[in-house]
Parts: C-alpha cells; sequence; structure tokens
C-alpha cells in the first residue's frame, strides 16, 4: 500500500483521461493491499464498528449493487460502467484497509507520512513545468487540486502553529522546512485560482488563533504575530492572490454548482425509478458546469451519489457525511491540527470539488477511518 501512495506520488495523476502503465501498476499495487489485507474485512458485520465506518460500509456496497444492476439495466457504456466502477472503489479502500493500519501503528505513521510525501510531490510537479525545470510527459491534471495537497497544506500550516506556539531555538530547521513546503504548496495552489483549499488553509489559521488566544493567549501571541508578519512580507504575492480570486469569482461565480446540481434533480425526475434508483455506473446527463456537455460526473459527491444512484445513495451519502464531520470533530477536540487537516479535503470534494472520484480521497477516507476505529489521537497512537 505505501508503495502504490509514492509511485502514484511520483507519477501518477487524480483523473487521468488516458490511463497508461503507472496507473496499471498502480491498480496492481492496490489489489495486492486489499487482497494481503483481506477481502473479507469489508464483509464483517458482527464486531462493534465506529458510525463512521458503518455508514461507508453501507453505502460503498449499496453503491456497488445498484450502480452495477442499474448502469447495466440502462445499457449504459461498458467503458463508462468500468471507470465509475473503479471511482467508486477507492471509497472502498478503509474497509479493507483499516484493521491493518488499526493494528499496526509504525505502519500508519508511515502512511501519513506518505500522505505528506504524495501532497509535496503534487504541488511540486505543478509548479516544475512554470520555470521550464522539466516538462514532465503525460497528463497533470488537477495535481494542486488533490485533498492530499490540501492535507499537506493544512497540516503544514497547524503544526507551523503549534511550533510558534511553544518556539525553542532547536526546532528552528523543521520550522524553516515547513514553511518553505509551506509556501510552494500555496504557489501551486495560486497558480490554478484554487479559491477552496486556499481560503481552507487561510480559515484554519484563524481558528487556531481564536481557539488558541481563548484558551492561552500568552502562547497565542507569538505565532499570531509571527503569521501577521508573514503576511506583510509576502504582501505582493496575498494582493495578487485576492485579486486573481475575485476576479475569477467575478466571472464564474460558484461555477454553476447549484445548475449542475439542479440539472441533476431533472434528471431523476424523469421516471420514478430513476429518482429512487438513478442512472446507474456509467449515466451521463447535460452539466450547465461544463457548458451542457454530456459528463458522467459532478463536482458534488453527493449530486454525483444521486446520479449513479438515486434518491438512495444520496440519502446514505448525508449519513457518510454527517458521521465523518462527528468523528472529524472528535479528533479536532483530541488535535485540533490533524482534525483541520482531515476536515477540508473531507469536506470541499463532498460539495464543491469533483476529487471525490480519486484515490485522493479514498486515502483520506482511510485516515478517518483508523482514528475512528482507535478512538484516540493520532499523535496520542504514535
Amino acid at each position: 500500500m505505501l508503495g502504490a501512495v509514492v509511485l502514484y506520488a511520483l507519477f501518477g495523476s487524480p483523473t487521468p483521461d488516458n490511463p497508461s502503465y503507472p496507473e496499471i501498476l498502480l491498480g496492481v499495487l492496490l489489489l495486492c493491499s486489499v487482497l494481503a489485507a483481506g477481502i473479507g474485512n469489508a464483509f464483517q458485520w458482527t464486531a462493534p464498528q465506529a458510525s463512521f465506518l458503518l455508514s461507508l460500509k453501507i453505502l460503498f456496497m449499496a453503491g456497488i449493487i445498484i450502480g452495477l444492476l442499474c448502469g447495466v439495466v440502462q445499457g449504459n457504456d461498458p467503458r463508462l460502467i468500468l471507470r465509475d466502477l473503479l471511482a467508486f472503489g477507492f471509497l472502498g479502500l478503509p474497509l479493507f484497509l483499516t484493521s491493518i493500519f488499526v493494528k499496526n501503528d509504525r505502519a500508519f505513521n508511515a502512511l501519513k507520512l506518505c500522505l505528506l510525501f504524495a501532497g509535496i510531490c503534487f504541488a511540486l510537479r505543478t509548479l516544475i513545468p512554470v520555470f521550464n525545470i522539466w516538462i514532465p510527459e503525460g497528463e497533470l491534471l488537477y495535481l494542486s487540486n488533490s485533498p492530499l495537497v490540501l492535507f499537506t497544506a493544512v497540516f503544514l500550516a497547524s503544526h507551523l502553529w503549534v511550533s510558534f506556539e511553544n518556539f525553542q531555538m532547536k526546532i528552528i530547521f523543521q520550522v524553516l522546512l515547513f514553511l518553505g513546503l509551506l509556501v510552494m504548496i500555496l504557489s501551486a495552489m495560486l497558480l490554478d485560482v484554487q479559491r477552496a483549499t486556499i481560503g481552507a488553509v487561510g480559515i484554519s489559521v484563524c481558528i487556531l488563533a481564536v481557539f488558541g488566544f481563548v484558551q492561552k493567549p500568552s502562547k497565542a501571541i507569538l505565532p499570531i504575530l509571527i503569521f501577521g508578519v508573514l503576511a506583510i512580507a509576502f504582501y505582493p504575492m496575498v494582493d495578487d492572490a485576492l485579486y486573481a480570486m475575485a476576479r475569477k469569482t467575478s466571472m464564474v461565480g460558484m461555477n454553476m454548482r447549484v445548475q449542475e446540481a439542479g440539472a441533476v434533480l431533472d434528471f431523476l425526475q424523469t421516471s420514478p425509478m430513476t429518482f429512487l434508483f438513478g442512472g446507474g455506473f456509467g449515466a451521463v446527463f447535460a452539466s450547465p458546469a461544463v457548458g451542457g456537455l454530456d459528463v458522467n460526473y459532478t463536482h458534488s459527491f453527493l449530486s454525483t451519489l444521486a446520479l449513479k444512484g438515486g434518491i438512495i445513495l444520496f440519502a446514505l451519502g448525508v449519513c457518510l457525511t454527517g458521521t465523518g464531520i462527528l468523528q472529524i470533530y472528535r479528533i479536532f477536540q483530541q488535535d485540533k491540527a490533524i482534525g483541520l487537516s482531515l476536515l477540508w479535503p473531507f469536506i470541499i470534494p463532498i460539495f464543491l470539488y469533483a476529487s471525490h472520484k480519486s484515490l485522493d480521497y479514498g486515502l483520506i477516507l482511510l485516515m478517518i477511518s483508523v482514528w475512528s476505529a482507535r478512538g484516540q489521537a493520532l499523535h496520542h497512537a504514535a
């Protein structure tokens, strides 16, 4: 599994239009990981299970059954059915692998490091072509939009805050390293004008500032001052970023997300059966978010579930969202940095970005599931 994540970080793409050898090898490694962990893990119902993992299990199994049956009955394109099946399969990774990482602390810490490595690699691969250092072959689709990049950015920003709260000269090199990596990742986000992810990093710092100032004002003063000085130092970059985001907002607004959800609702209303069970895997609809072209996905996880599995999968998706937010809140109560690092990569794809159909999202769900199964903060399990 760890080798698969490293391969993905170095050569993979979140949503490749034309999968090639890296994606084939990645698929083989993931399959081997699932087989090694035991397929039966996903079908165990007897042992007590955390609400998040249980809701994910019900959604995954219902999605596979409804999606495949409806897709075949509707006569959808087999290639699109397969593509949807593979994307949906990423959501099931926690069902197969959670038990492995719950039992092995070293493996779980290694997984966390691999996810951070992937976030850094994706940001670096986004920036390298800009400076003509190296023009890689193949696709570089949505690398800076990856949930792993956001996870890494919030993780670095949060741990910088904690480091400043308890600053000692012996950690100066770690602070400088984290700061340099954070600037690089934010630059990659700015390159593609990722409003939601950049905003999430800023909001996370503000949340830490509020909680820190309320709980321990004396410790919060230094990080507030340092982040303030950094904001002033990088003001030209910040000003350009705000202007670019404001300009993009004035031009595209919310990127037709509301209209896209309305188009899915219109699709579901074509018949009672479609309303209940959706169009199945491989279903397409005319999406306002891409100029009315027929596509087999939406930018929201919930509306995608509705498109593929009707009101049934949509309701199960709402349950998963609720249990996931509850679990992240429990994490936040014990470790604010990790809680915030998981919150945004979990919630943004549910409403705004199509990254819910990538391996990245399955890995974020795996992180939440392991914590959910442990019932304790990650740093306490290290």
